[in-house]
């Protein structure tokens, strides 16, 4: 199985990470087993913010199109 890209792979900020709580979340969730990193389209949806958030339209639009899962899309909404 290939590794997963995450947002990891994007070096973000400590400060762009506190979007989904910050650091100490990603290892509160991963130290009690729950890797909320294993699903692809979270992931994609998560770099697409990313991006989003720096202002990189077109990286953003690169992640976000390859989301399976249609309905998540539609959080993009209350995100911004």
């Amino acid at each position: 199985m290939a590794k997963l890209e995450t947002i990891f792979d994007h070096n973000p900020t400590d400060k762009e990470l506190m979007r989904w709580g910050g650091r100490e979340n990603f290892d509160y969730f991963k130290d009690r087993g729950f890797d909320i990193l294993a699903d692809a389209d979270t992931n994609y949806y998560m770099i697409g913010l990313l991006y989003k958030n720096r202002g990189d339209v077109k990286m953003a639009k690169k992640y976000l199109s390859k989301i399976k899962s249609k309905g998540m899309l539609s959080t993009l909404v209350e995100d911004f």
